[in-house]
């Protein structure tokens, strides 16, 4: 049959012309695997999902396995991707619990392995119980639990504890003696002789051109690996591919100072705890073990970044509903007072004192502790290793971690939105011409500015708001053309949303009100 159809109408769906928003979160975990592990050595594993198959991928009592259990258990949204490592021809590191007499009493001891929260042994003690018997007792409770990263062999009332993992790794595990009972004494020996490392120099080639926000990288005896990888990566050309590395360490102030002033990088964020020597603790004074208290943090910086994940459990928001909830904004929100809820109290009289811990924050260490109701482990300030220019010039640009996410996010949205809106543009020094898809300099001004009000609104804060700042912004932009190469060159200057640090008050006393 002819069908006649006049006039002909054709109406084309076209996208809605909205802003990109930015990139999911993305947290690589390094580390080690024991032989258990049915993962390959320098592989890239990603997405790991939450059911528990790290211990499956790693070994459920590995380095590795252990990082993601945690961060699993308190993040449970964020793409999570790991590079296990075999172990390295090393020796693993030991320590022991050395028990002597016989109890005149009954009781508890508390023999805490690597982490106050996870792996504290109670160990209850009978009147008339003898070395021996406690030995055993603890040694079967270490070897019970199939997540402990040590072996224990116990004679005659010493428990050797030995590493699962070769290499430095071992040395970070702190042991600590909690009670007492009349007639017992214990002797302990902190971990220690964990040698050689596997090779970290290549081991990131596999990642290509990921991007990966947050990289938990336990490995403070070679930080020149991931600095030099995540410092290229931080302004490049035609893409957004920076994020930090996060490298925990356990030291004395002095070696935590020394190994922070000899970093500049705004890429590298050190988190240092002191080590302790006391008769029944050694180790870390925040008892928990380095690289679990990284992935901790990886956990909790992702979490805090990614897109409406619920975070009023982790963030103070009683004065900012908006808050509870994670995305881009964050980048603005103090780290500090934020919980770590998973980690124990640093006990009474240890961990660094109040001008220590200045110091440490000024070298580019960050550390944690307890809250002011000593009923919580908290964020303290959260800083990079930055400290000056490339021409030795003291810099505060970067020194913040806020200071760096916030620059960071609102670099990413430029780029996205630049990237999306003029995907197909033509270019013009002339006017543009309605209903074609063309552009001027005062096109791109005008757009960037669009882009500013976003990033100083509520859905990012983290551009100033107000007519002042849109003023300033305007100001300070240019827009250069060279139509023989197709190319716009912005020079823009944004003034960004810091943290409230510091409030200084001058009370002056009065005695009347009269006059």
């Amino acid at each position: 049959m002819t069908m006649v159809s006049q006039p002909d109408v054709t109406v084309n769906i076209i996208a809605a012309n909205t802003t990109v928003s930015n990139t999911a979160q993305k947290v690589l975990f390094v580390g080690q695997k024991v032989a258990a592990g049915t993962a390959t050595s320098g592989e890239l594993n990603e997405a790991i999902q939450n059911d528990g198959s790290w211990d499956t991928l790693f070994g459920a009592n590995s380095q590795l396995a252990g990082m993601i259990r945690t961060a699993r258990d308190l993040n449970k949204v964020t793409q999570f991707d790991a590079i296990a490592l075999d172990d390295a021809a090393g020796t693993p590191a030991s320590g022991s619990f050395a028990i002597t007499g016989t109890a005149t009493e009954a009781g508890t001891l508390t023999f805490v392995v690597g982490s106050k929260v996870d792996y504290a042994f109670a160990i209850p003690v009978a009147s008339g119980a003898t070395a021996a018997s406690l030995g055993v007792l603890l040694e079967t409770a270490v070897l019970a639990n199939l997540e402990c990263p040590v072996t224990a062999s116990d004679t005659t009332g010493t428990v050797t504890l030995t590493a699962d993992n070769d290499g430095t790794v071992g040395n970070k595990i702190p042991l600590q003696l909690i009670g007492s009972v009349a007639g017992i004494s214990v002797t302990t020996t902190a971990m220690s002789s964990g040698a050689t490392d596997p090779t970290l120099t290549s081991v990131l080639d596999v990642i290509g051109d990921e991007r990966y926000q947050t990289i938990v990288w336990p490995y403070s005896s070679d930080v020149s690996t991931v600095k030099t990888f995540l410092d290229a990566r931080f302004n490049v050309t035609n893409d957004v591919q920076d994020g930090i590395a996060a490298i925990p360490m356990v030291d004395t102030y002095a070696n935590l100072v020394a190994t922070a002033d000899a970093l500049n990088s705004q890429s590298i964020v050190l988190l240092g705890d002191e080590v302790q020597t006391s008769t029944n603790h050694k180790g870390a004074s925040k008892v928990e073990m380095a690289h679990i208290k990284a992935a901790q943090f990886a956990a909790e910086r992702s979490l805090r970044l990614t897109q409406d994940a619920n975070i009023a459990q982790l963030v103070l928001t009683s004065n900012g509903a908006l808050d509870s909830f994670g995305g881009p904004a964050l980048a603005s929100k103090p780290y500090f007072n934020t919980l770590l809820p998973n980690l124990p109290l640093t006990d009474t009289g240890k961990g660094f004192d109040r001008t220590e811990s200045e110091g440490l924050l000024t070298s580019g260490v960050t550390v944690f502790g307890n809250n002011r109701a000593n009923n919580s482990s908290i964020m303290g300030e959260v800083v990079t290793t930055y400290k000056t220019d490339s021409a030795g010039n003291p810099d505060t640009s970067f020194k913040f971690l806020n200071y760096v996410d916030t620059a960071s996010n609102a670099r990413e949205y430029f780029w996205n939105n630049l990237k999306k809106r003029f995907a197909q543009s033509r270019l013009t020094e002339g006017d543009v011409i309605r209903g074609r898809d063309i552009a001027n300099a005062a096109t791109i001004e005008a757009y960037l500015t669009d882009l500013y009000a976003d990033l100083a609104g509520p859905d990012y804060v983290l551009l100033q708001a107000g007519e002042a700042a849109l003023q300033f912004f305007n100001e300070n932009i240019s827009v250069t053309l060279d139509l023989s190469l197709g190319k716009a060159t912005v020079t823009m200057i944004v003034p960004i949303v810091t943290q409230l640090r510091t409030i200084n008050v001058s009370m002056q006393l009065a005695f009347t009100t009269e006059g």
